[in-house]
């Protein structure tokens, strides 16, 4: 496909102008938000660094006790908000949504290049845009780095694939790759999940119809793993320096666990059950998006569970299989959910284990199986009242996912909105909505009252939660011990998280 005739197609604009107008409906109405999550007051209210008034912009680069991951951009972004409009989250949120339509305009680019096909385009494009299992990383302005993600993912790819372009003047295939390569690197460092762009690109290399000597692969990839082992080699670093300062905040010393280490031989059958959570919430969102870890009880005390989950991932690989069959570029699909899921996946916190965030970029890969599958072996060869059946469920699905993330972002409003949505949610988020309430409440009795209220929540929800039981047990039992010695006068005062 020639890059004029790519870009100078009134039907893609019509498709840009209708995805952006629905992505605004949608999402606008955050700019209204508060700072909504804990997260939100740990990384900018109470965070130094990108307060212009306390701090200049070197040590966003420099000063590594503020680090987990070592994303300098990502802090340089909240202290421009801050200094354009001082601790506004309207901004913020506002910034957050032109990024998230930007994105959905990038998805629809890509997945048009891939599989040669509005229709296909358009639909991913717009379940992508909507969904809510996506929505997380729109409202909750911490969780900005996926969509960070997402935009140099979507864009360091589209340019990747635009040097196969035909019609291309002398060397303007390695400008495409310098611009790509560096949209990678400075990716980076606003959110480093886009580290999994490679194994993208590699799949991208063997599937596409003119493939090239596996030796001229090699050498085309080999700046992206570069700029790759780079940015973990810094992280690595930086977590070593922390670790010999003692101070317990960076990468794998923040209770980041690989998820081998944390299921043993279980993974087998533990982490699909996740994957398959994770696929079926782009259907059937939970009640809000902050989820924690859902019931991984062993195989032999629930198979059945286990038995519905590796049917839900066979009917997502027969999709699979069925649409690559048909063209082998659309083993994209699952390379797009597996692998921007796969740091979600490899490395997890005991308390949380799952995070809905992590499905901002899985879920265009979920999409994409679906649309390209009906493309392929649907829509063609509907007529008549089957036509109009398939277009009033795809109303009906559209119509549920928009006005579920249309209604969820007033979730996010405040913590008290995001709290009371926790404890709407059961399972652990309910246990962590009450610890969090906390926070927000400056009577020591009516935080015991909160303890005990995810105490009792935490033991209706034993079963299947054995992984986190006893950590969390034994955080509720310590906060509720002090708060009583403040009670009695054996403490002066203080923070009591």
């Amino acid at each position: 496909m020639k890059i004029t005739n790519f870009f100078k197609n009134n039907k893609i604009l019509s498709h840009f102008l209708i995805l952006s107008v629905i992505t605004a409906c949608v999402y606008f109405g955050n700019y209204k938000n508060d700072y909504g999550y804990f997260d939100d007051f740990a990384e900018i209210v109470n965070n130094k660094l990108v307060n212009p008034k306390e701090s200049g912009i070197c040590p966003i680069f420099t000063d590594i006790k503020s680090f987990h991951f070592y994303v300098p951009f990502k802090h340089l972004v909240n202290y421009s908000l801050n200094s354009a409009a001082f601790f506004n989250p309207h901004v913020s949120h506002f910034f957050s949504d032109i990024i998230h339509i930007f994105n959905v305009l990038l998805c629809y680019l890509v997945i048009l290049r891939l599989s040669k096909s509005y229709r296909t385009a358009f639909l991913t494009a717009l379940f992508f845009a909507i969904a809510p299992v996506g929505s997380n990383a729109v409202n909750e302005i911490a969780a900005r780095g996926h969509l960070f993600t997402g935009f140099f993912a979507f864009s360091s790819f589209l340019f990747y694939m635009l040097a196969d372009s035909a019609g291309l003047k002398r060397n303007q295939d390695k400008h495409f790759l310098v611009l790509s390569a560096f949209l990678f690197f400075m990716g980076l460092f606003f959110w480093p999940t886009l580290i999994v762009l490679p194994a993208i690109l590699i799949v991208y290399e063997f599937a596409k119809e003119n493939r090239q000597p596996a030796e001229k692969i090699f050498f085309k990839i080999l700046p992206f793993a570069l700029i790759a082992f780079f940015a973990i080699f810094v992280n690595l670093y930086i977590s070593h320096i922390r670790h010999a300062q003692e101070v317990q905040s960076a990468v794998f010393d923040n209770g980041l666990i690989f998820s081998l280490n944390l299921f043993g031989w279980a993974s087998l059958y533990k982490i699909p059950s996740i994957i398959a959570h994770y696929m079926i919430y782009c259907f059937v969102p939970p009640f809000f998006d902050i989820i924690y870890s859902p019931p991984l009880p062993d195989l032999w005390q629930d198979p059945l569970r286990y038995l519905w989950q590796f049917g839900v991932l066979a009917a997502y690989a027969a999709v699979c299989v069925f649409i690559c069959r048909k063209n082998k570029i659309f083993v994209l699909a699952p390379a797009f959910f597996i692998i921007f899921l796969l740091p979600g996946l490899a490395l997890m916190y005991k308390t949380e284990v799952m995070s809905l965030r992590y499905m901002y970029m899985g879920c265009v890969g979920v999409f994409f199986a679906l649309f390209a599958f009906l493309e392929a072996y649907a829509f063609p060869y509907l007529g008549g009242i089957k036509k109009w059946t398939a277009v009033l469920l795809l109303g009906f699905f559209f119509l549920f996912c928009s006005v579920n993330s249309y209604a969820r972002k007033y979730m996010w409003a405040n913590p008290h909105k995001a709290t009371s949505a926790m404890l709407g949610n059961g399972g652990l988020a309910e246990v962590w909505g009450w610890l969090l309430k906390i926070n927000w409440e400056n009577d020591l009795i009516q935080k015991l009252t909160y303890l005990k209220k995810a105490e009792e929540a935490l033991e209706q929800n034993k079963y299947g939660y054995e992984l986190s039981y006893d950590l969390i047990n034994q955080n509720i039992k310590g906060r509720v011990k002090y708060i009583r010695d403040l009670l009695h006068g054996q403490h002066s005062g203080g923070e009591i998280i």
